[in-house]
């Protein structure tokens, strides 16, 4: 599974992203990409054999794919896909997709709105998805800093959830999404012993701020 492992190189592709489609993304990505780094060095320390540059590059370009501009739904995953798939890094080509579904392969056609996603788009993010059942530690860790981390810097996970809910609607399934990151959070910090709010420096700070909608 090839990754981008060169920060530079990286750093290009989304500064050359941001650049077509500017908007609050862009820093989002950026602290994704410090948070997935705090986690993979705590992990290591505990003895993981992990890439740290290969969580920091997936962090920094797992939304890429809305350098196409503002889409609906999921599109942007599959935008980032292609991307990075034709530039040859099928690893994070991979999470651009798995980053928005955080319950794996478990109810995929309640994780997404799909109305809005035309049939091909949909039948090829389904396809990587079953590719791709099981996730690896790194589609889980930028899948759960995904959801904690905005534009302003870190935040927990209630926040974000609830700032994404006010923004972008709800529906019966939402419950079901919360618990996909739920369920990553405690998994990951099952394997630092420890929360993972102790990797994200300022976040106790976010209790004091409004909610973004």
């Amino acid at each position: 599974m090839n990754y981008i492992t060169d920060r530079t190189y990286a750093k290009e592709l989304l500064e050359h992203a941001y650049q077509q489609n500017p908007g609050p993304w862009y820093k989002h990505s950026l602290n994704v990409a410090k948070a997935a780094e705090n986690i993979m060095l705590e992990l290591k320390i505990r003895g993981f054999n992990l890439d740290c540059d290969i969580a920091y590059n997936a962090g920094l370009l797992h939304d890429i794919g809305r350098y196409k501009g503002f889409t609906k739904s999921v599109i942007h995953s599959y935008d980032g896909y292609v991307y990075l798939d034709e530039l040859g890094f099928k690893g994070n080509a991979i999470i651009c997709v798995t980053h928005s579904f955080p319950c794996e392969n478990n109810h995929i056609e309640n994780s997404a709105e799909w109305e809005y996603v035309p049939p091909f788009m949909k039948e090829k993010l389904v396809q990587v998805l079953k590719e791709n059942a099981k996730y690896d530690i790194y589609n889980k860790v930028i899948t759960l800093c995904d959801a904690l981390a905005d534009e302003n810097g870190f935040t927990t996970l209630e926040k974000r959830l609830i700032s994404v809910g006010l923004r972008h609607g709800t529906n019966s399934y939402t419950a079901i999404r919360w618990k996909g990151f739920y369920k990553i959070k405690k998994e990951i910090e099952s394997l630092i012993d420890m929360s993972i709010y102790s990797l994200l420096p300022g976040v106790e700070k976010t209790i004091y701020t409004n909610i973004e909608y």
